[in-house]
């Protein structure tokens, strides 16, 4: 941040090496709440000079509210007659210190479309780059920097830095590889794995078919042999019923000879009695007649001549 800060006191300098307003004496003095005071003021009644915009600005960065020192940049950037590039830069530096390098990428990348030799533009588009993980440009941020500073100082560390990019880079293509190829062999598997649930499930609904054919078969045959066993039942069962007819008949009718012949036997049996009767009447009156007790009637018989 140290570094920065002395960044922006060179590039107020370079602005205004006679720095005469109050809030700039102020921000000199290391005072820059003081000073953004007198700058809001300045900006608000439109007496403000064009440097006005990055003094506010780099007055917030330093103390830390960094949002505000964004915004007074931006307005810097709307405004006629200001430094665009310096504006630029320095709202990317806020939104850097804000973390928001995405954003910071786009306002360094504009400072350097203002100035293609703008090297610290460059160099910190690259940094935000390496801090969004997109290595890439970052790496070809670091070897145009280079290319415009081949003497930096820190020409040491953003060689390694390159070194390392390229390194990391091609680990990440190795890995991308990699995945590509254990993506192409999963989808392989996948693949393979769901033709054969085809396959099964093909062959499980040709078996079901089959199960269901023999099973209609089956039932069929069944059907069959109930209609014939039904059929059979009842054809025996109709003989049972004509032979227990025929057997009806036959006991009736034997009942009836038997009644016949019992009513036949009745009716011998009552003449008989008649005659015994009429013939005991007769032998009554008989005087020459043994009277031996075989020859007595005993009318306290049941009489049968009902």
């Amino acid at each position: 941040m140290k570094r920065l800060i002395i960044i922006f006191n060179l590039f107020l300098i370079s602005f205004n090496i006679f720095a005469q307003s109050e809030g700039e004496k102020l921000f000199m003095n290391n005072k820059p709440a003081q000073a953004a005071v007198i700058f809001e003021k300045e900006i608000e009644s439109g007496t403000n000079d064009p440097n006005t915009y990055n003094y506010l600005g780099l007055c917030y960065y330093q103390l830390q509210d960094y949002e505000k020192s964004v915004i007074a940049f931006e307005k810097g950037l709307s405004a006629p007659r200001t430094n665009k590039k310096i504006l630029a830069f320095n709202a990317g530096n806020s939104c850097y210190a804000m973390k928001d390098y995405r954003k910071a990428v786009e306002y360094y990348g504009l400072a350097y479309k203002l100035d293609q030799y703008y090297s610290q533009a460059l160099l910190n588009e690259a940094n935000s780059h390496l801090m969004l993980s997109e290595f890439d440009k970052a790496l070809e941020d670091y070897q145009h920097f280079l290319i415009l500073e081949p003497k930096d100082r820190q020409e040491p560390k953003i060689r390694l830095m390159i070194a390392l990019l390229e390194k990391e880079l091609v680990r990440i293509e190795n890995e991308r590889i990699a995945a590509e190829a254990e993506a192409a062999r999963i989808a392989e598997e996948e693949r393979l794995y769901k033709e054969e649930l085809k396959r099964q499930e093909e062959e499980r609904l040709a078996a079901e078919r089959e199960r269901l054919r023999l099973e209609a078969e089956r039932l069929a045959e069944e059907e069959r042999l109930a209609r014939e066993r039904r059929a059979e039942e009842e054809r025996i069962a109709q003989e049972k019923r004509a032979e227990e007819e025929r057997l009806e008949r036959e006991r009736l009718a034997e009942i009836e000879r038997l009644a016949e012949e019992k009513r036949k036997a009745d009716a011998e049996r009552r003449r008989k009695l008649l005659e015994e009767v009429a013939n005991s009447l007769q032998n009554t009156e008989s005087t020459n007649m043994s009277s031996g007790a075989e020859d007595i009637i005993d009318y306290d018989q049941e009489s049968e001549l009902d």
